[in-house]
């Protein structure tokens, strides 16, 4: 076959050209390293890398992430500021031609290559913003680097992620959008256009191809799975558990219907969603639920939600999914939307099908024609596994074709198809979570009305879907709230000063009518850890408050004195407009807010008081120290001991009872340092009597200050 490109060699580079699907004015904008993109505008925060899969970014497998251990394998966050990520996330795009298959460069003729594997090669990717990223500094310190990325003001989304990918075993090249949005109407999703054409190539253009790295010219007819597949349970199996399982274990997939009822004239009638939740863990370890004397209910050992284990909160009461908005007719009109896709919503799992099969049936399987049909629901209720069965990592198909695909060199033809994809998260809310894990916890629900509370967040999940549908049928126009400000944190003595700045006027007006629509500040706060849900809070179970506002614009600073020495503090700063120019959406009029995920702080501030001009007040704080106090113990900081009262200047040395060196260092400035328990070994010291001896002391004029030792407890 490949004396069949001799005579199309004249006109190689142009069809290079013709395959690129964006203008040449606009490469110099894309990065061809495959530099990283974020998702962090709202909501969700995803991480786009192209080192996390065989498919570059069009596939994704969150497990291949460096880390020690499979806690760090974290790609999707939601909520952004959780404490651990409560999703598995992966990408899988499995193209499935039918019996006739494809001929690839060598000659060669396939059906399935690579167990339906879209292995590729990344050609560019391409971050773009309405705004750059809010920039934070923490007592000096800059939480994050310059944007580097592009920034475009006329962007109807918030951010738009970019990239093409060669797709080398089906010589097509993959294009790819992500659009998300601060509109707090459209925070819990991501649209997710994907266009796929036939363009016979098998490397990328910087790798100067040759005509023998091209498909010959021929047609092919296939089906395009796709799977997002959610494993909702990361964290909360953790904090249920005690470990972070591998690929969702416990968690089922499943599809339902629901009607379009925001988008009026939409060829759409209703939307048909793929989604996950967490379901129980065989033979798990038995719940010691607090049963009561009137009741029938017994000990339990149903971890559906992650229910933690000292008070019943549901740790993953998210029903995460994604639903097809659109998918184009044929291959030459992208336009028309074929609402009778999708042609199959199939379920498969990781280890059994996608890593466990090379057989043709695994196509089969993708595209819904075996035995398990083409719109299954789960695993359990269609008898595909036992309800004591445990199978890693399910994952749900939606599945679109099949499509006739041309590739004619000669005639200049590359056919493609599109697909729209919503991704977005469903959920119980945290109070919900709380009072439903907490009732069932205490005997006064069971198992069964625990799990149907869980899944009525497949209601909210529809509203989400319901809301991307909306927005893209709108062109991705939603209105927009401002956006969110630099911010600046200081620790200081007995409080904590926060100030905030836009870098430019501009960012008061609303970016579709230029309107200067600015309405207030608000400011928000975070005592402990800057995540929420941290296993160190379970008790004290701090969240984000909001503690401040003012209409006033020139009021960029605000100093936060109701806090407590030793205890770390965190902010953010959003901003709100009037309303007046939201004039179309779902709430017409509405006030609309910047994102609070933003410009959050993940560095602590921590009010201290300056060093004092004596030596003889130190004191040690808790004292004694305990490591089962909880919440008496600084929340956030379980092992924080304070030396307050301490000198300006001074040396600080811990001895055990018996005189031997635990750690030293220098201290100068507060009145204050927190010490870690930590030898200087990094060994946290055990249970015993220790002493604390301040030498070397000196006022803040440089006077010489009697030394002083306190004695401490700690009980660990």
């Amino acid at each position: 076959m490949k004396h069949i490109f001799t005579k199309y060699l004249n006109i190689f580079f142009s069809i290079l050209l013709v395959s690129l699907f964006l203008a040449p004015d606009l490469m110099a904008q894309k990065n061809f390293t495959g530099q990283p993109m974020f998702i962090n505008v709202n909501k969700i925060n995803l991480t786009m890398n192209k080192v996390n899969g065989e498919g570059q970014f069009t596939n994704q497998y969150s497990w291949m992430l460096t880390g020690t251990g499979p806690e760090q394998t974290e790609e999707w966050y939601y909520p952004a500021d959780t404490w651990h990520s409560q999703m598995l996330y992966q990408i899988f795009n499995p193209a499935c031609p039918d019996d006739n298959g494809f001929t690839d460069e060598t000659g060669q003729h396939k059906i399935i290559p690579y167990k339906c594997v879209n292995q590729g090669k990344n050609d560019y990717s391409w971050e773009r913003r309405r705004y750059r990223t809010p920039y934070v500094t923490v007592d000096g310190i800059r939480q994050n680097q310059d944007y580097t990325w592009d920034v475009d003001p006329d962007l109807n989304a918030d951010i738009v992620a970019e990239w093409e990918d060669i797709l080398r075993a089906y010589g097509i090249r993959s294009r790819v959008q992500v659009y998300a949005f601060s509109n707090p109407n459209h925070q819990d999703y991501i649209i997710y256009k994907a266009t796929y054409k036939f363009t016979g190539e098998t490397m990328r253009p910087i790798e100067n191809p040759d005509s023998s790295d091209f498909f010959p010219s021929q047609s092919m007819r296939l089906w395009w799975p796709i799977s997002f597949s959610f494993g909702p349970s990361k964290a909360g199996e953790y904090m249920a558990h005690s470990y972070f399982a591998y690929e969702g274990e416990d968690d089922l997939d499943s599809w339902f219907a629901a009607p379009v009822t925001l988008a009026s004239d939409a060829p759409r009638d209703s939307l048909k969603i793929a989604y996950y939740w967490d379901a129980k863990t065989p033979g798990g370890e038995v719940y010691k639920n607090k049963t009561l004397p009137d009741t029938v209910i017994t000990l339990s050992a149903d971890d559906t939600g992650d229910p933690d284990r000292q008070t019943g909160h549901l740790h993953s009461p998210q029903i995460p999914g994604y639903a097809l908005l659109f998918s184009s007719k044929n291959t030459f009109d992208l336009t028309a939307d074929d609402v009778s896709q999708p042609y199959a919503i199939p379920h498969a799992d990781i280890v059994n099908d996608f890593w466990g099969r090379g057989d043709l049936g695994i196509r089969d399987t993708y595209i819904g024609e075996d035995n398990r049909g083409r719109f299954p629901l789960d695993p359990i209720t269609e008898g595909f596994i036992a309800a004591s069965g445990k199978q890693k990592g399910p994952m749900r198909f939606i599945t679109i074709g099949p499509y006739d695909l041309t590739l004619d060199h000669e005639q200049n033809i590359q056919d493609s198809i599109c697909a729209v994809y919503a991704i977005g998260v469903g959920s119980l809310s945290w109070e919900a979570a709380d009072s439903v894990g907490r009732a069932w916890f205490n005997g006064e629900i069971s198992d069964a009305e625990k799990e149907a509370a869980i899944l009525t967040g497949k209601d909210s999940l529809a509203e989400v879907m319901n809301r991307a549908y909306w927005a893209y049928k709108n062109g991705l126009n939603v209105p927009d709230p401002p956006p969110p400000p630099d911010l600046e944190v200081t620790s200081d003595a007995d409080q904590v000063i926060v100030e905030w700045s836009y870098p430019d006027a501009g960012y008061y007006h609303d970016p579709d009518t230029g309107v200067d629509d600015w309405y207030a500040w608000r400011i928000y706060r975070k005592r402990g850890e800057a995540a929420v849900g941290a296993p160190s809070e379970l008790v004290s179970k701090e969240r984000w408050e909001l503690i401040y506002e003012t209409t006033d614009r020139n009021e960029t600073q605000y100093i936060d004195t109701d806090v407590t020495r030793g205890v770390s503090y965190y902010y953010a700063v959003t901003a709100m407009d009037d309303g007046s120019q939201n004039t179309f959406g779902l709430y017409p009029g509405q006030k609309l807010e910047s994102s609070r995920y933003a410009n959050r702080s993940q560095l602590p501030a921590r009010p201290f008081k300056a060093g004092l001009a004596t030596s003889k007040e130190v004191r040690v704080v808790p004292n004694p120290y305990t490591v089962d106090a909880g919440i008496l113990n600084f929340p956030g900081g379980s092992n924080q001991l304070m030396f307050a009262r301490l000198p300006y200047k001074c040396t600080l040395t811990v001895y055990t009872e018996t005189g031997d060196e635990v750690t030293h260092f220098d201290h100068i400035g507060t009145d204050q340092v927190i010490w870690d328990q930590r030898t200087s070994t990094n060994q946290y010291i055990s249970t015993g009597i220790y002493i604390l001896a301040v030498t070397d002391a000196e006022d803040v004029d440089g006077n010489k200050l009697d030394d002083q030792f306190v004695k401490f407890v700690v009980i660990r």
